[in-house]
């Protein structure tokens, strides 16, 4: 679909695409289908200096709706003043902060969250591991890039809280793997689940996320 909303008093018209990407096995037997909203601005000429942006929220269970709807999307939910939920009925607004302005944007739902969903008779804890977690996503970004001709973009990913984790692993598989070299991540209120309580170094871990 196609859109227009005002950035700085400029127009900005850009197309959502929602869909779904199968994840197949070795066999070319499919295991899940992983669904996605991507944003991409519409006066772009050359796709190749245009940053793409790969986003997802944590939970772990999450879908990136918050990212999404919350935060960098071009539409976001109204909250009042101090941020808390309004009354219904409920409502959507232009997002004055969205980064579709500098950058085109891929909202991921892991297997198991949202739209995304495991093949019919797979194990539906497939994916749920970590390193497994990590291959799925991944997975998604190097068939999405190359489905839509993007490895010449500045490439992303900015990841939320248990999507921290999630995106640090993604960065070095991408790499290792795919020789996809990514060029940036952004990690949004980071977490510290696997730091033992009362480490100085979980203090050293959440103080950029209070700041």
């Amino acid at each position: 679909t196609k859109h227009t909303i005002d950035i700085g008093r400029q127009p900005l018209r850009y197309t959502a695409t929602a869909g779904t990407i199968v994840l197949k096995d070795e066999k070319e037997k499919p295991q899940a289908s992983m669904f996605y909203v991507a944003y991409t601005r519409d006066d772009v000429t050359d796709r190749a200096r245009r940053p793409i942006f790969y986003s997802f929220n944590g939970g772990p269970g999450t879908a990136s709706v918050w990212m999404h709807m919350g935060f960098t999307g071009p539409r976001r939910v109204v909250y009042d003043d101090e941020g808390m939920m309004l009354a219904p009925p409920f409502r959507l607004a232009d997002n004055e902060h969205t980064i579709l302005d500098i950058a085109d944007i891929v909202y991921i739902d892991p297997v198991a969250t949202g739209y995304s969903r495991m093949a019919a008779g797979e194990d539906p804890h497939r994916f749920h591991g970590t390193l497994d977690d990590i291959k799925s996503v991944a997975e998604f970004i190097r068939l999405w890039t190359t489905r839509n001709n993007r490895w010449d973009s500045p490439k992303f990913v900015i990841g939320e809280s248990y999507g921290t984790t999630r995106a640090a692993g993604i960065a070095g598989y991408l790499q290792d793997q795919h020789q996809m070299y990514l060029n940036g991540v952004i990690l949004v209120s980071s977490t510290g689940l696997d730091v033992e309580s009362g480490s100085d170094l979980r203090f050293a871990l959440l103080l950029p996320h209070y700041t």
